[in-house]
């Protein structure tokens, strides 16, 4: 199939829109991140012939969701990366070697382990910012790359470690939702929380931000994410605002709610409530577009009637016509729409690729990791840019802003919102 492209920096644009051939538009993405090196036989590059790339995910647990989105996405950019490397010529072909962390970090590291018994030095994951921390120390220590793809606790973003990642920390997201919670005049804020690394990092971010603007941050609900009681914090979350609302208007308070897809439960829970539903309700990137909400009834209308709004890493929308066709490609295999972890997990195959086989000494984990620096300081993927900060995150973040609609029989995520942190313009739809 003849393409016409060209390029014009820093994205390719074509004339066709089909999933085919948008498809074919992250294999020149690819492409001309390798034209882009210095000039000379890359092909002379010695690499292993076959180079196995663990994928650390949560197949199971409360991000099982994600987990089902991110192997989809991994699978088809595997067969793109291996398909264009076949038309070059190259006999480096990869493979993925995937392990479920269960979304436990013990489960994580267990897993780390069995994938560096089989020879696995390059990870694509863990995706969860507790499992992620349970596993740098060993992946440090041993000489192993992670890369993910979700990842976000700031405590974690620490300089010159094994650990890169593809969204930005939590910082980044706080910035999103204190200025949501500006626009909808929020004052008191009572939060629910996951007693997790990602948790209690992402509400220290938003608190201190809140704070500095002379907003109320009430003492967090917290819960254990192994052993969750979404009745009782539903309860405790009602009785937290009976005695607040009693000082502040309604108009004024939310409830911030920092979960993975048991936030489902607690939606449904406090459906039990009628003080609950006096309040505006706010969740999480990692609830956004979850399959658990959709179609649990109860909670998707009580997340609806609340207007929650969760925020999501987004793509660069000036990157549409790249990433919009993965996107339904996915849509296509799933049966529903996929976390945007999905379309960094396509962009994180493809920038592994890219370092391995632009690495002069690819089995050097030192070497590897410059290189994939570089590498995504002129890399424009799927999703955007992918420059790294001086922690190893992404360095520049845009956020969607998802929420529950009823567009037909059923509850579907839809987009209410677009935060861009480089100028710190939100836009409500």
């Amino acid at each position: 199939m003849p393409i016409n492209f060209k390029r014009t920096h820093p994205m390719i644009r074509t004339k066709c829109s089909s999933p085919q051939r948008g498809l074919f538009l992250a294999l020149f993405a690819f492409c001309l991140v390798l034209l882009a090196s210095a000039c000379g036989d890359k092909d002379a590059v010695v690499v292993a012939p076959n180079l196995k790339i663990g994928l650390l995910l949560p197949a199971t647990g409360t991000a099982a969701s994600t987990g089902e989105s991110a192997a989809v996405a991994a699978q088809l950019a595997l067969q793109s990366a291996n398909d264009y490397l076949a038309s070059t010529g190259s006999n480096l072909k990869a493979e993925l070697v995937i392990k479920d962390t269960e979304t436990n970090p013990d489960k994580a590291l267990e897993q780390l382990k069995a994938l560096y018994a089989e020879g696995v030095r390059l990870v694509i994951g863990p995706y969860a910012s507790a499992n992620a921390a349970a596993a740098l120390d060993f992946a440090n220590q041993q000489g192993m790359l992670l890369l993910s793809p979700g990842s976000q606790a700031g405590s974690i973003a620490i300089p010159d470690d094994n650990l890169f990642r593809l969204v930005p920390s939590d910082g980044s997201q706080a910035a999103a939702v204190e200025a949501l919670l500006d626009h909808d005049s929020i004052e008191v804020i009572i939060p629910i929380v996951r007693d997790d690394v990602w948790g209690d990092g992402m509400i220290a971010a938003v608190t201190q931000l809140l704070v500095q603007e002379g907003k109320t941050v009430i003492d967090p609900i917290l819960y254990d994410p192994t052993s969750l009681d979404a009745s009782s914090l539903a309860a405790t979350a009602a009785s937290e605002l009976t005695s607040t609302l009693a000082q502040y208007p309604a108009s004024q308070v939310a409830i911030y709610m920092l979960s993975y897809a048991e936030g489902t439960d607690i939606l449904e829970a406090a459906t039990q409530h009628s003080e609950c539903a006096q309040v505006r309700w706010y969740g999480s990137s990692a609830l956004a577009n979850s399959s658990s909400l959709p179609i649990n009834s109860l909670a998707a209308d009580f997340a609806k009637q609340q207007q929650m709004l969760c925020p999501g890493f987004a793509p660069d929308q000036a990157a549409t016509d790249l990433w919009k066709p993965i996107e339904q490609a996915l849509f296509a295999q799933l049966g529903r729409q996929p976390e945007v972890l999905a379309l960094t997990t396509y962009d994180a195959v493809w920038l592994l690729l890219s370092a391995y086989r632009e690495s002069p000494e690819p089995l050097d984990i030192e070497q590897l990791k410059d290189k994939l620096v570089q590498v995504a300081s002129q890399y424009y993927g799927i999703t955007g840019r992918l420059a790294f900060d001086s922690a190893g995150d992404r360095k520049f973040a845009a956020f969607e802003f998802w929420g529950i609609a009823e567009p037909g029989a059923n509850y579907v995520w839809k987009a209410f919102g677009h935060y861009t942190n480089a100028t710190g313009q939100l836009i409500i739809y």
